[in-house]
């Protein structure tokens, strides 16, 4: 009995040891977040230039580097929502959340846009729309996660039930081979196979979806692993701006051909980039950095559903920059004035009631 209180107590460690043990993945919230503003602001600096430049590369490293965010946030959701089994209440909580969020930002949006036409609201036109497509550059997100949460009972069923091999095997069909075979076939179209072959397996967001909770329950955090991590990724991005140089040459119309999601290429970044996180929240111990952490990444939702507005917002403040200073430095001033005006506004709406339950 003493010894079984005794793990108990080492189980739950110190304080600190319990927030920042799923603290990183608010900072990786954190990270993704602003690496999705990057994505809907930074490629125009090297679309707009030639290999012959300096920026076109460093530009093209750091739009790779950030295109991680969507199998990130992905996976974070893995980690947290399999392993379990939620009541269907709380299923359906979830679900009604994201659908008032699309209802409500959405028509945010859709107003503006009628403001900025000329055109009165319309609400016929709106349903339409969100029904059909989403109503801003970054909302396809919320369309994907409401499948998933439709569909996340049965994930965390087979979460429950499956041992350590066979979620290696879902993720190597699911991540592996879907988002493999794409790129493979590409550089080696004799391999090409029936994409009926393909037809039974699960999507590679589902792949990523169990990545992330295999990541966070079955690996264990070395130092070792952590070196390896950091190389994958930036060994990745390096890989992924050569290759693309490769694309220019061949014909610039395709040239952003590795830039897929889906590709395998950034699901092992992604992962890469997760491990790091996870590793990061067992060697830095500095509580005030997990608090600030824990409160930014709380606010990550709020960030990411006014992003695409303050995108807007700022749009000729960062033109009228970047003739003054360096394009790159413009464009991450840009970036940053997004994330925190983004920031501001969610924190002031967190405090009022309701409204708060869902940014």
């Amino acid at each position: 009995m003493r010894g079984s209180m005794e793990k108990r107590k080492m189980d739950l460690g110190t304080p600190t040891e319990k927030r920042t043990k799923t603290a990183y993945l608010e900072l990786l919230r954190i990270i993704a977040c602003f690496f999705v503003i990057v994505n809907h602001t930074n490629s125009g600096i090297f679309l707009s230039r030639t290999p012959e430049s300096k920026l076109w590369w460093i530009s093209l490293a750091y739009f790779f580097a950030c295109k991680t965010a969507v199998p990130v946030f992905v996976m974070i959701s893995g980690a947290l929502l399999l392993g379990k089994t939620d009541d269907s209440r709380k299923h359906l909580s979830r679900i009604l959340r994201i659908v008032a969020v699309i209802l409500v930002f959405s028509f945010l949006y859709y107003a503006r846009s009628m403001y900025m036409a000329g055109r009165p609201v319309n609400l016929l036109e709106y349903f339409k729309i969100i029904y059909q497509r989403h109503i801003t550059n970054a909302y396809w997100y919320l369309y994907l996660y409401l499948g998933i949460l439709l569909t996340l009972p049965f994930w965390q069923i087979l979460s429950v039930h499956m041992k350590r091999r066979e979620f290696q095997l879902l993720i190597v069909i699911s991540v592996v081979i879907m988002g493999g075979a794409p790129v493979l076939i590409h550089y080696v179209p004799g391999l090409a196979f029936s994409y009926m072959f393909t037809e039974p397996f699960f999507s590679v967001y589902i792949g990523m979806l169990f990545l992330g909770y295999y990541l966070e329950r079955y690996v264990e955090k070395k130092k070792s692993y952590a070196l390896l991590s950091a190389v994958i990724f930036l060994g990745g991005v390096a890989a992924e701006v050569c290759l693309t140089y490769r694309e220019y040459r061949a014909g610039a119309e395709n040239m952003l051909f590795l830039e897929d999601r889906t590709f395998l290429n950034i699901s092992v970044t992604a992962a890469a980039l997760f491990y790091l996180a996870r590793y990061l929240g067992d060697i830095v111990k500095a509580e005030w950095f997990w608090n600030a952490v824990i409160g930014i990444g709380g606010c990550s939702f709020g960030i990411y559903l006014f992003s695409d507005l303050f995108v807007s917002l700022y749009e000729k403040f960062y033109y009228d920059l970047s003739v003054r200073m360096n394009s790159m430095a413009a464009v991450l001033i840009y970036e940053i004035l997004v994330f925190v005006s983004a920031l501001a506004v969610t924190v002031v709406l967190k405090k009022i009631p309701y409204v708060k339950k869902i940014v």
